[in-house]
């Protein structure tokens, strides 16, 4: 089975393909949807399902808000619309790829922190 963060190039370029709207929200209900497809086929989390995930939970610990809300929640605060919020966890994926994780590591303890800004 394919890793959902190798998923989520072909999602950006097409999200109707995978989602019924352009929605951060419908994006959060297909995320959840895999997962637990996953869990209940008993597959182990992959090392980028793994990095997906901790990718997730910095951006709460980015905007140091103790909340139930979810991350999708929190993206849409700072964003425009649904539409907005899904193009920014995606620019925000790509830029948490492309770091450095140790010399961010080095700066903040928080890989996360560098790349939300």
């Amino acid at each position: 089975m394919i890793s959902f963060s190798d998923l989520l190039p072909e999602i950006k370029k097409r999200p109707t393909l995978y989602l019924s709207r352009y929605s951060i929200f419908d994006f959060q209900s297909f995320y959840y949807g895999y997962d637990f497809a996953s869990n209940q086929l008993g597959l182990p989390k992959s090392e980028k399902d793994q990095e997906f995930e901790q990718f997730l939970s910095g951006l709460r610990e980015r905007y140091k808000i103790e909340t139930t809300q979810s991350w999708a929640n929190l993206i849409l605060f700072h964003s425009v619309d649904e539409r907005d919020a899904l193009d920014r966890l995606f620019d925000l994926w790509e830029k948490f790829q492309k770091c450095d994780h140790a010399s961010v590591a080095e700066q903040d303890h928080n890989p996360i922190t560098s790349v939300v800004s």
